[in-house]
């Protein structure tokens, strides 16, 4: 039987196809606009790709019945509201449609277990940026991108109370780590793939602001490592679990980091939060409680040794930081 990973093209997807592959778990990765050969043909012969639009009935359907599906994690999205914002219904569709015909699927098909991947974004009303946010914190989205992935939660805790489908929403935080390296200034993604670009490339960066912005930045080989834990456990105890450090990082941290792997590179950054904030609220760090006590899971990275394991990345693969 195969895990069923969505959106496996994306961040987070790609990544947690090749730590089940590394596994041994075999796998069926959807993707639906963009795929990328090369990409593909890196992870072997054990992932069976499929296109398939998440939204349309017929097409999920058509996928359950024709492959022997153990369960799924879910990280397709629509990923934040720089892209979500003008296009609402389609975010919904991605977001929340999409993830109740999964839901319905793996309840008609006993699947074995459903993680839907969810966002920190869901608590935009925890001001104190220095404290870490608990799973008991009640959601308190605001934003269309917050509330279709709150919308998921809840779908996801009803399919799990009310039809006894093994199931629950894991909570991720600024994502960041290869193969994504904006080509243009991406707000959402954070300042560390600017940044460590911008540095590998020209050897100079100059920010005028931006040192003050803290976040509790993850690895995403530490969150693809977290999702498979959830997916693998005997039983999961709760329906929400949060993924993170239960620790921000200012973006001068970021830069100290950025100056031990690049030290011939010039880089210095000012004070305040923008343009970080553009696009999100400041909010406390992720604590990772539930998945130590249930999974015994924990990330590994710290900020430094993911910064310098990037930075390798990007050596290796010249064409992700100079064209």
């Amino acid at each position: 039987m195969a895990l069923l990973i969505t959106g496996a093209m994306g961040h987070v997807g790609y990544e947690t196809v090749k730590q089940a592959v590394a596994q041994g778990i075999p796998v069926i990765a959807q993707y639906l606009n963009t795929f990328r050969t090369e990409d593909a043909e890196a992870l072997g012969g054990k992932v069976t790709w499929i296109r398939c639009d998440l939204s349309d009935p017929f097409e999920v359907a058509t996928v359950a019945g024709k492959y022997d599906i153990d369960g799924c994690i879910h990280p397709a999205a629509i990923p934040n509201d720089k892209i979500g914002a003008p296009i609402p219904m389609r975010t919904f569709n991605s977001n929340v449609l999409a993830t109740q015909l999964l839901l319905e699927t793996a309840r008609q098909h006993d699947w074995r277990r459903f993680i839907f991947v969810s966002t920190g974004a869901v608590y935009q009303e925890w001001k104190d940026k220095t404290k870490p946010i608990p799973e008991t914190e009640p959601p308190s989205p605001r934003t269309l991108y917050a509330s279709t992935k709150r919308c998921g939660e809840i779908l996801t805790a009803m399919y799990a109370n009310m039809y006894d489908l093994s199931a629950a929403s894991v909570r991720i935080s600024w994502v960041f780590g290869p193969p994504l390296v904006p080509r243009e200034f991406d707000g959402p993604r954070g300042p560390i793939p600017e940044y460590l670009k911008l540095a590998l490339h020209s050897g100079k960066v100059d920010a005028p602001t931006g040192g003050d912005f803290a976040a509790s930045f993850t690895y995403v080989t530490d969150v693809a490592l977290g999702l498979l834990e959830a997916y693998k456990a005997d039983q999961l105890n709760h329906t929400a679990y949060n993924l993170g450090s239960g620790e921000n990082y200012t973006t001068h941290r970021v830069f100290d980091a950025i100056r031990t792997v690049i030290p011939e590179a010039d880089v210095s950054v000012g004070p305040g939060a923008e343009p970080w904030t553009d696009f999100t609220v400041l909010r406390g760090p992720l604590s990772c409680e539930r998945m130590k006590e249930d999974f015994g899971f924990a990330p590994t990275f710290t900020l430094e040794s993911a910064i310098a394991d990037f930075a390798s990345w990007m050596r290796e693969h010249p064409q992700s930081f100079a064209g």
